[in-house]
């Protein structure tokens, strides 16, 4: 019997890197049981960063792990690892 994937789910965030900078894009891939641990860890892991301004704008559940781009894997291999994976575009 294979191993069944843990439940992660894609939060995508605005967020402050440093003071006086605009707001970047940020994709989390955050392991959670549920969208709301999902938005604290993801949260979290940003605040752990020194991150602030952070605003949660969608959150939902990674269902199809085939579907997934390839400059994604990384990111989610990430959380499942360690609870949480970042991609962040360093364009606003």
């Amino acid at each position: 019997m294979a191993a069944e994937r843990p439940q992660v789910f894609l939060v995508t965030l605005q967020a402050v890197e440093a003071p006086g900078a605009p707001a970047l894009s940020v994709l989390a891939f955050a392991r959670a049981h549920d969208e709301n641990t999902a938005r604290a860890v993801a949260t979290a892991d940003l605040e752990g960063l020194g991150w602030t301004d952070i605003a949660v704008a969608r959150v939902g559940e990674l269902v199809d792990w085939d579907a997934l781009p390839d400059d994604f894997r990384s990111a989610v291999d990430t959380a499942v690892r360690f609870g949480c994976g970042l991609i962040i575009y360093d364009e606003p």
